[in-house]
């Protein structure tokens, strides 16, 4: 099994944010999108969570539904 480089993760501004709103109930997540937006490594987690599947969640700035569209259409 290969170990995922999230050294990353490390410079998001998720670190210093609660984490509970990036798994809101219900997948709207609107404050979440909003912190992702000035977040120095934004490109970086959204190319983990297509990467990695991340199911849940708020990744990159992103939905699940906006991650899985992305990933039919490549």
């Amino acid at each position: 099994m290969t170990d995922i480089d999230m050294a990353w993760h490390e410079e998001g501004i998720c670190q210093t944010t609660d984490p509970e709103i990036f798994f809101p109930d219900g997948g709207g997540g609107g404050n979440a999108i909003k912190v992702c937006d000035g977040c120095p490594v934004k490109r970086r987690c959204l190319e983990h969570a297509l990467t990695a599947g991340e199911d849940h969640g708020i990744w990159g700035g992103t939905t699940r539904n906006q991650r899985r569209r992305m990933t039919k259409a490549a």
